[in-house]
């Protein structure tokens, strides 16, 4: 498309096809139909993101740290009711498998470092919730 003129990382289009519908194109030439009538809603694009972002980087450490994850999988929902007016919250609730319990341990200390190192957890800030679930199953 022609309104991306420089090579940024992360950077898009999108273009209205009709009624609340458009589609979105990506720099590296992906696209996806976005819009509340049959597309990705922009509040499940978010939710989209936050849950990617947050495994992205998850495991990104792990895999520095040595750690085998052995799998990983993750729910998102929109909180839109919150006590005190805080506004919308997104909750995660990503759960990781690995294959030592002293791995669980070392998953958590990670986790805690997701927020500091994740752009889309830096975005969201006190607007994001996470509940992590690390089990430890032994390798077959």
């Amino acid at each position: 498309m022609a309104w991306i003129e420089e090579a940024r990382p992360h950077s898009t289009e999108t273009v209205w096809n009709t009624g609340l519908v458009g589609t979105s194109v990506a720099n590296h030439g992906d696209s996806l139909t976005i819009g509340r009538e049959g597309g990705w809603a922009p509040e499940d694009l978010v939710l989209l993101a936050a849950e990617s972002c947050f495994m992205s980087t998850l495991l990104e450490l792990a895999r520095e740290a040595s750690i085998d994850v052995l799998g990983y999988v993750s729910k998102a929902h929109l909180e839109t009711k919150t006590p005190r007016g805080r506004g919308p919250s997104i909750v995660l609730m990503p759960c990781v498998v690995v294959g030592t319990p002293d791995d669980i341990a070392r998953v958590h200390r990670l986790a805690t470092r997701v927020p500091r190192e994740s752009i889309v957890a830096k975005l969201l800030n006190a607007h994001l919730q996470v509940t992590l679930d690390v089990r430890a199953v032994q390798p077959q």
